[in-house]
């Protein structure tokens, strides 16, 4: 069976359980209930890319137009994760260029990838692909007690 890369707003319900426990894998805090509450609520214009074989998931990628008051819109990766059995096989290179091509055909100059500063092997992987570092940044954050 041949890897396919799916471009969807709403994936199939096969492949819900499969995303939390890819979301899981990261050690995010994931539920399948709650991952289908945030796709409900996700911008109308995003859009998730699903790896997949028959009916097994192996990455996603969820991409977003980003806007801002100080630069053009441009194409994002809000984030991309890969199974960990499924890495440095190619399904991370084909998600990253199926988000190329979504971007080029939005009529998008630039594809913009965040990682964090611990995840190494992500900023080789992304660099390899010719992403240059474009910026260092902290992100804060406060707990507002409503979640």
């Amino acid at each position: 069976m041949e890897l396919q890369i799916l471009r969807t707003r709403h994936p199939p319900d096969v492949f819900i359980s499969q995303l939390t426990g890819l979301i899981q894998q990261e050690l995010l805090p994931a539920q399948s209930d709650l991952i289908s509450r945030r796709i409900e609520s996700l911008p109308k214009d995003d859009r998730l890319l699903l790896a997949v074989m028959g009916e097994k998931l192996l990455g996603f990628a969820h991409l977003r137009i980003t806007y801002s008051l100080a630069h053009d819109p441009s194409a994002e990766v809000v984030s991309i994760i890969v199974a960990k059995a499924h890495r440095r096989k190619g399904v991370g290179t084909r998600l990253v260029a199926a988000a190329e091509t979504w971007a080029r055909q939005d009529d998008r100059a630039n594809l913009i990838l965040h990682t964090d500063v611990t995840r190494t092997a992500a900023h080789a992987f992304y660099s390899a692909l010719g992403y240059q570092k474009s910026a260092t940044s902290i992100e804060f954050v406060r707990d507002l007690g409503n979640g």
